[in-house]
């Protein structure tokens, strides 16, 4: 049986015992001593021939059972090409799982295989009178025929060999004897071919060892003495089957393509092109290894040409093949020696500050690469993990071989794939980055290294790279505009050495200039106080008030809780007091800039002035006029008389609109007035009061009138002590 392997395949693939489990029905039998027969019921038999088997094949692909479906048609087409297939593999398969049993002389046990119980009897006594086959004479006997249709006579001889005798199995007789003596004319003809070979007939001996590669396709002897004395000059010829002489120079041109070697037929020796596929007939294709073991088989090619190319897609790695094509007349097409070691692919290769990165992919089935780098100089190195450091600048040359390694056989390296590559000069790299606060709002930056080359400041939109990472100088961003970073955000800064087109990434530092807060206002409150009153700015959770006072500075950062719930209060002396405030750096370790002042409120030094009423002295029954006494104090030192406002004593009487005190300075009559320079030269200031044709109860108040009233401090004396009567 040809293909019977392939049958046995997707019979097993479907899990049947033997192949009449696929033809009976549930509950039925099989019968095949005098034909296929399936048995139901009571004794009723149909024989099984190709109809039938098509008409169960249509019943299971109905029954979505496609795999069964398509065997089932198989088995009709074998059968029709020959009506005794079938049960010859059925009465083989029975006899080997006879075999196989414990209980295998036992008709009991052909019952349980699904034999009608009448035919068990009878098929167990043959089986046992069949030989028992080990597993190479079962493996033989199912693959010899595959053999000897394909011309491989070696193999067929080798497996015919490994058979009992045929006895009297007539057709198996006349194959063995068949494969025999076709083996033995190959023989004979390798045998006078080798002997003109020793004469230096170079041309007889390739005629003979061309018949007896046509006789046994997979004979590596016939196979190697046609290479042997194949010229491609045409030196050597050989006859065809029809007796001409011709040249044995036609042949067969090989090279590396994805997925195997490719063969073409060369330019000078192609025919004419066919409506078929434009390559003529090759016959067949043989690979030949070099350093095969002995008595290894040729390996066949699957397949036709297409468009005059043929792919061997399996080809080992690592070895030296050669291909024969045999067509069925005419000389035969033989190619050069080929290393089939697929080389590596997408090699790259990157140069840096005195060094080269090369990368590249390993084809499939190779054990890795061996890279090698040849300087300036002409030495060559190992290029180790495609690294290679310490170069001097100039044009260097990467080669990269792919290492193979074939089994049983020392390591074998594919020709290379090479590559040229420049070191350029490249700028030294900024070694430490430095900035530092310089004026309000700004910043100034200082670096070490970079020697020879272009330090630029840049600011990265993003995560700025890493310390020593190699950029190319157009994608950098524009330089920094002076040394005032924005405000908000903070903003990295990086220090990039550039020389040409290369630079490379130094330190960074992370600068921000915090933003000035709006709505700043201060007053000072009793006990040596101040209030700070701000706008909180959006998105801060914290800010920071400056006070400077008497040549002192005094950060107080308070969070906005605090602020929001309680207010902020500041120890202050007397002295003037300079207020400023900002919102607080993002990140603690960021470099922040001088803040940038914004709204700055300029407290003055603490002046108050105070001031008593004194009634007058008692005069018999009446009192003579009240006296006013003004005291200026300056503890932070006494202001000139330009800054200090102008005093008014303003009276308000009982004839007048409300008895209450004034409530400001036109609420009443003036009935005192002290200026400011006569009490910044004297210090204290006294007064009669004139009140005039007043009734004899009134109500006093002073007031601070001028451009620095906002600035001085009024301390009023108790309110009863400023109603006269």
């Amino acid at each position: 049986m040809a293909r019977y392997g392939e049958l046995l395949a997707v019979q097993q693939g479907l899990g049947l015992r033997h192949l009449g489990e696929l033809l009976v029905p549930p509950g039925g039998r099989l019968r095949v001593l005098d034909g296929i027969f399936t048995v139901e019921g009571h004794g009723r038999r149909r024989h099984v021939g190709a109809d039938v088997l098509e008409a169960l094949a249509a019943r299971r692909a109905a029954g979505t059972e496609p795999e069964a479906a398509a065997l089932l048609r198989r088995l009709a087409r074998i059968q029709r090409a020959d009506p005794a297939a079938l049960r010859r593999i059925l009465l083989y398969q029975l006899t080997r799982l006879l075999h196989e049993h414990p209980r295998g002389e036992h008709p009991d046990t052909a019952c349980a295989y699904g034999m009608d119980p009448d035919e068990a009897p009878a098929l167990v006594r043959a089986a046992a009178a069949r030989a028992r086959l080990g597993e190479d004479q079962r493996a033989a006997a199912e693959a010899l025929e595959d053999h000897w249709r394909a011309s491989r006579v070696r193999a067929a001889a080798r497996l015919a060999a490994a058979l009992p005798p045929a006895g009297p199995d007539r057709e198996l007789a006349l194959r063995i004897d068949g494969v025999t003596r076709r083996a033995r004319d190959a023989d004979a003809l390798i045998d006078s071919a080798r002997r003109c070979e020793e004469r230096g007939d170079r041309e007889r001996a390739a005629a003979r060892y061309l018949e007896a590669a046509r006789l046994t396709g997979d004979c590596p002897r016939a196979i190697s003495g046609l290479v042997r004395t194949h010229r491609s000059d045409g030196a050597a010829s050989a006859r065809d089957g029809t007796g001409t002489t011709q040249a044995a120079g036609t042949a067969l041109e090989v090279g590396l393509v994805a997925g195997g070697v490719e063969l073409r037929r060369a330019a000078a020796h192609a025919p004419v092109a066919t409506a078929d596929d434009g390559a003529g007939d090759w016959g067949r294709v043989l690979r030949l290894t070099r350093g095969a073991p002995a008595g290894e088989p040729l390996t066949q090619l699957p397949g036709s040409p297409r468009g005059g190319r043929l792919t061997d897609p399996s080809a080992p790695l690592g070895r030296e093949v050669r291909y024969v094509a045999l067509p069925a007349a005419g000389p035969p097409l033989i190619s050069p020696a080929l290393l089939y070691a697929p080389e590596v692919t997408g090699l790259r290769c990157e140069d840096g500050p005195g060094r080269i990165a090369a990368s590249w992919s390993v084809p499939a089935g190779a054990a890795g690469a061996r890279a090698e780098l040849t300087g300036p100089d002409g030495n060559t190195r190992e290029l180790r993990d495609g690294r290679a450091e310490g170069l001097a600048v100039g044009d260097h040359l990467v080669r990269v071989r792919a290492r193979y390694r074939p089994p049983g056989l020392p390591e074998v390296l594919s020709p290379g794939v090479e590559t040229r590559v420049t070191v350029h000069p490249w700028p030294a790299p900024v070694r430490t980055l430095t900035a530092d606060a310089r004026e309000p709002g700004g910043l100034s930056f200082a670096w070490t290294g970079g020697e020879g080359a272009d330090v630029r400041l840049v600011e990265w939109p993003g995560d700025a790279p890493e310390p020593g990472t190699e950029l190319v100088a157009a994608a950098l961003p524009a330089p920094r505009d002076g040394s005032r970073p924005p405000g908000g955000a903070p903003v990295r800064v990086t220090a990039v050495a550039v020389l040409g087109e290369r630079a490379l990434a130094g330190p960074s530092v992370l600068v921000e200039t915090p933003e000035p807060v709006a709505g700043l206002a201060v007053r000072r409150t009793p006990g040596g106080r101040a209030r700070v009153t701000f706008d909180w700015p959006a998105d801060t959770g914290q800010v920071v008030v400056v006070a400077e006072q008497d040549g002192g500075r005094a950060e107080f950062p308070v969070a906005r809780s605090v602020f929001l719930r309680e207010g902020l209060h500041l120890p202050v002396g007397p002295g003037a007091l300079r207020i400023t405030a900002y919102a607080a750096p993002r990140h603690a370790r960021s470099v922040v800039a001088a803040p940038d002042p914004g709204e700055r409120i300029e407290l003055p030094a603490d002046v108050s002035i105070a001031y008593r009423v004194r009634p007058g002295a008692r005069r018999g029954l009446r009192r003579g006029p009240a006296r006013l006494l003004l005291t200026l104090s300056a503890p932070g030192g006494r202001p000139v008389g330009a800054e200090l406002p102008e005093f008014v004593l303003i009276a308000r009487g009982a004839g007048e609109r409300d008895p209450a005190r004034p409530r400001d300075p036109s609420d009443g009559t003036p009935v005192c007035r002290v200026g400011g320079a006569e009490l910044a030269a004297l210090g204290t200031v006294e007064q009669d009061i004139h009140l005039g044709a007043r009734g004899p109860t009134y109500a006093l108040r002073g007031f601070l009138l001028g451009g620095g009233a906002a600035t001085v401090r009024l301390e009023e004396p108790p309110l009863t002590s400023l109603v006269v009567r």
